[in-house]
């Protein structure tokens, strides 16, 4: 289960469950969206929590909300890769949901189009309680015109992950600002005897592009503007892919993946990798102590902060029955509360990050085979970044549907391979952005 803005987080995917057989399970019991008809009597949930072991996990918190005989919840998991799909089928039938679980892009594109219940987002976040959430994600799940479009439920991030102990024998700060990024990478190169200063994307895929979405934005760069047009070869852009081809000679030799990062970094060949939270269960299972030893830096800072991440929220359809909205609404609440939110998150623990402050600073959260290896700092600065996600593809909070058409043929992703690789910067942007204004236009 992979979704092309995650790229690499999520290895663990349900076998059984195949496009065909999604087609045919969702078929038979999506009829409780916007007329609450079909064969199926109870409120129509989509989930893109398709592994087993989530499935379980989401059986048994629907179990407990429906043994207070509130409503029952038919779950359909849906493949991230197929959601696109499946959502613009059943808007064509009139057999969307009645509520589902999805990232920012979805909400985006059904909240600009005024699908998704606004109402329901507010009443269920002002029921759990607007001022435990972490102010950065009720902001990403907030319209340019201030409506809340759903109710963020968990997220993850991507920043540095470093060895605090290489670090503080270096004399190295954190690698947050552009200076202190560089500096330690220079430092730590050592190729000779089998250690690299950095591993940072280079390949043409997905996770090149998130890498290098922060030290763009960081320093006021972006690939569109408010209207649409092409602003890639801006001289902050220019500068941005600049400090990203020198930052990456520091980098393995080739073309480096997320799998790149993860094996050096646990095979201690690096000891500062760009990578998203799901990391963490790795270095925990990985060796005795190497998670004591991990810092995470959650943000780049040049000009301003920045992170990439990603937020997954629960969205209630505007086209649901009047009950149906209801029973989605108090599902929601319910998975959000106590010790049914906490079960929620530890299915993918590391991953899937509290947007509420006061779980991230529970003992019952942390009571868990992973995360008790990670400090309070630690676990607050991964929730914390919430506040500083930024994608190319959103600007003033407004997302840029064509911005779908360049990140499918990877041209950012190809800008960075090209610098990753000693091409001069200004020439590649000048190239790359014709390319971009060929597609939008």
């Amino acid at each position: 289960m992979t979704d092309p803005e995650i790229g690499h987080e999520r290895r663990t995917v349900l076998k059984g469950i195949g496009t065909t057989m999604l087609a045919g399970g969702i078929a038979g019991c999506m009829g409780g969206g916007g007329d609450g008809g079909g064969d199926s009597e109870g409120t129509t949930y989509w989930t893109t929590n398709v592994e087993q072991d989530r499935q379980k996990v989401l059986e048994s918190l629907i179990d407990s909300y429906e043994s207070d005989g509130d409503g029952t919840i038919d779950m359909v998991p849906v493949e991230e890769g197929d959601l696109p799909t499946q959502i613009s089928s059943a808007r064509a039938s009139g057999t969307l949901p009645a509520f589902g679980e999805w990232g920012l892009d979805p909400m985006q594109n059904l909240g600009s189009e005024g699908l998704l219940s606004t109402e329901s987002a507010e009443a269920v976040v002002d029921s759990v309680g607007r001022d435990d959430f972490y102010e950065g994600a009720l902001s990403l799940a907030t319209s340019s015109e201030d409506d809340l479009l759903a109710v963020p439920a968990h997220g993850w991030v991507q920043g540095f992950w470093y060895r605090q102990s290489a670090f503080d024998d270096a004399g190295l700060s954190a690698p947050t600002t552009w200076d202190a990024i560089l500096e330690a990478a220079r430092t730590l190169h050592d190729p000779d005897n089998d250690q690299y200063g950095v591993v940072v994307g280079s390949d043409e895929t997905p996770f090149a592009r998130q890498c290098f979405t922060p030290y763009a934005r960081s320093n006021g760069a972006r690939v569109l503007n408010g209207d649409g047009e092409v602003v890639f070869d801006s001289p902050e852009m220019v500068e941005a892919l600049e400090f990203y081809g020198s930052l990456a000679q520091y980098s393995p030799p080739g073309a480096d993946t997320f799998d790149t990062a993860n094996n050096t970094y646990l095979n201690e060949q690096c000891h500062l990798v760009m990578y998203s939270s799901y990391i963490m269960g790795d270095i925990s299972s990985n060796a005795e102590g190497m998670a004591g030893d991990t810092s995470f830096a959650p943000y780049i800072e040049r000009d301003r902060r920045s992170s990439f991440g990603q937020l997954v929220l629960f969205n209630v359809l505007d086209s649901a029955s009047d009950s149906d909205r209801e029973t989605a609404e108090a599902f929601i609440e319910h998975v959000l509360t106590g010790d049914q939110y906490v079960d929620f998150l530890h299915m993918a623990p590391g991953g899937m990050n509290p947007v509420l402050q006061s779980t991230v600073e529970s003992e019952a959260y942390r009571d868990n085979e992973t995360l008790q290896e990670w400090g309070q700092e630690t676990l607050s600065n991964i929730s914390g970044a919430f506040d500083n996600i930024e994608r190319f593809g959103y600007v003033d909070g407004q997302m840029i549907p064509v911005f779908g058409e360049i990140t499918s043929r990877n041209l950012i992703a190809q800008a960075v391979r090209r610098v990753s690789e000693g091409e001069d910067a200004q020439s590649v942007a000048d190239d790359v952005a014709g390319q971009m204004r060929d597609v939008v236009n």
